[in-house]
C-alpha cells in the first residue's frame, strides 16, 4: 500500500455509515468467518453500522445452528435466510432491504479486509454521491491463503465484446488526469465481487437488474449504467481488500449468455451488433422482447452507448475490443 494512503487522515465524524452486505451459499466455515471477523477488525464503529449476511439457501450443516449460534456473540452481525435459492444478484438486495446504513458496501464471502480499507471508499462517495467505488483486490492464495498485496499500480476494468469481463493497465491519459497516486481512478467496468455505493444513488439507478439470473454479466450491465447514468465507476488505490479465487465458483453460471444479451439489448444500442457478431450463440437467446427493465431509460437521464465508447477511450483502448472487426 502507498505511503501516502497509510498517512491519510479522515474526518470520521463526516463520513458516511455503511452496511456490509456478503451473500453466501454453502461457503466454507473458515472462510466465512475470516471474512466476518476481518470486517469487523478493520473497519472502524462509527463507520460500521452493520453487518449482513445473507445465507442463499445453503443445505451444508455447519451453516444452521452453529453459525447462528457463533454470531450472536458478535456485534452488529445480521444473519438473514433465503426461503429458496435466489442467486447473488437477487441474494445481496435481500441484505439491501435490510439495510440502515448510508453506504451500501458488498462484498464476497471468501475476502480479507485490509485496515484502511473503508475510510478511502466512503470518503470518495461523500464527496461524489453519484460514483461507485471499487477497492483493489488482492489474491489470496486458493491452497495456502497467503495473502498478496498489490504494491504497483492497480488495473482497471475492461470487457470483450463477448461481454466478459477483463483487466487493463491504466491509460497514460487517466494517470496524467489524477494530482496525485492516490486519487481514484476511473474504470469502464467493475469485477463486480467488491464495490460500495451511496443507498440513494443505487436505488436512483434502480439497484441490480433483477432479471439477471444466479451472477455473471451483471457486473457489466450495472457498469454501463453507472456511466451512461451521470455516474462514475472508480477504484481507490488506498482500499485493499483480499480475495481468494476458487478453483470452483459456489454459484454456476447456467444464465450468463441469457444475462449478457439482456445486458447488450438494453445498453448497448448500434454497438450490440459486435457483440452478436463476436458471440454467435448469444443469437438464439436473443428471440425475446427487450426487457421491461429497459424502461429505466426513459426514467433516468441516460447517455448513449457512443458516450460510454468515449469513458472507454478516456481508459482502455477502444480498438482492444474489436469494435471495427465486424466492419472487416
Amino acid at each position: 500500500m502507498l505511503l501516502k494512503c497509510k498517512t491519510k487522515k479522515y474526518n470520521y465524524r463526516k463520513l458516511p455509515t455503511t452496511s456490509v452486505i456478503i451473500a453466501f451459499y454453502n461457503e466454507a466455515w473458515s472462510t466465512l468467518l475470516r471474512t466476518i471477523h476481518s470486517v469487523l477488525e478493520t473497519s472502524p464503529a462509527v463507520l460500521l453500522k452493520e453487518l449482513i449476511l445473507v445465507d442463499d439457501y445453503s443445505d451444508r450443516i455447519y451453516l444452521k445452528s452453529q453459525l447462528e449460534e457463533y454470531i450472536s456473540n458478535l456485534q452488529r452481525v445480521r444473519l438473514i435466510r433465503t426461503n429458496k435459492r435466489e442467486g447473488l444478484v437477487r441474494a445481496r438486495l435481500i441484505g439491501a432491504t435490510f439495510s440502515t446504513g448510508e453506504v451500501l458496501t458488498f462484498l464476497d464471502c471468501h475476502c480479507e479486509c485490509v485496515t484502511g480499507w473503508l475510510e478511502p471508499l466512503l470518503e470518495r462517495i461523500r464527496e461524489n454521491e453519484t460514483a461507485i467505488l471499487c477497492p483493489v483486490i488482492d489474491t489470496i492464495d486458493w491452497n495456502t491463503f497467503a495473502f498478496y498485496m498489490q504494491t504497483g499500480e492497480p488495473m482497471i476494468g475492461g470487457f470483450d465484446w463477448r461481454l466478459t469481463f477483463q483487466w487493463h493497465s491504466v491509460p497514460e491519459h487517466e494517470r496524467n488526469r489524477r494530482k496525485s497516486r492516490i486519487d481514484p481512478i476511473r474504470s469502464p467496468t467493475m469485477a463486480g465481487g467488491l464495490f460500495a455505493v451511496s443507498k440513494k444513488y443505487f436505488e436512483y439507478l434502480g439497484t441490480y437488474d433483477t432479471g439477471m439470473e444466479v451472477w455473471g454479466g451483471e457486473n457489466l450491465e450495472l457498469s454501463f449504467r453507472v456511466w451512461q447514468c451521470q455516474g462514475s465507476l472508480e477504484i481507490h488505490p488506498c482500499s485493499h481488500v483480499g480475495h481468494v479465487f476458487p478453483k470452483r465458483a459456489p454459484y454456476a453460471r447456467p444464465n450468463f449468455l441469457q444475462n449478457t444479451v439482456r445486458a447488450a439489448e438494453v445498453w448497448m444500442d448500434e454497438y450490440k451488433v459486435h457483440f452478436y457478431y463476436r458471440n454467435p450463440p448469444a443469437k438464439k437467446v436473443m428471440n425475446y422482447k427487450t426487457p421491461v427493465f429497459g424502461d429505466i431509460l426513459r426514467s433516468l437521464q441516460w447517455n448513449s452507448m457512443i458516450f460510454y465508447s468515449g469513458v472507454i477511450s478516456l481508459s482502455v483502448s477502444w480498438s482492444l475490443l474489436g469494435g471495427n472487426e465486424h466492419n472487416q
